[in-house]
């Protein structure tokens, strides 16, 4: 699916924000934590947002969305 939207500099750069985004974290490798960050930067990219710094921070609005939805209200 990303090979058909995407040219190779978009992918490389997801790939890259994908990585930033998840390295150094404690939930970094786990593969929910990993999907949810991917498809907010997938989401980024299909509206045309395909510089590194914008995917980064769609894939950091993921982390923060994420927490808020694992913290107790």
């Amino acid at each position: 699916m990303i090979s058909e939207h995407f040219d190779t500099r978009t992918r490389i750069n997801m790939k890259l924000a994908l990585d930033r985004v998840c390295r150094n974290r404690p939930v970094g490798e786990d593969h929910c934590f990993r999907r949810s960050v991917a498809e907010n930067i997938i989401r980024c990219a299909l509206t045309g947002r395909t510089g590194i710094g914008q995917l980064v921070d769609a894939g950091e609005l993921a982390v923060i969305r994420t927490r808020s939805e694992r913290e107790p209200a």
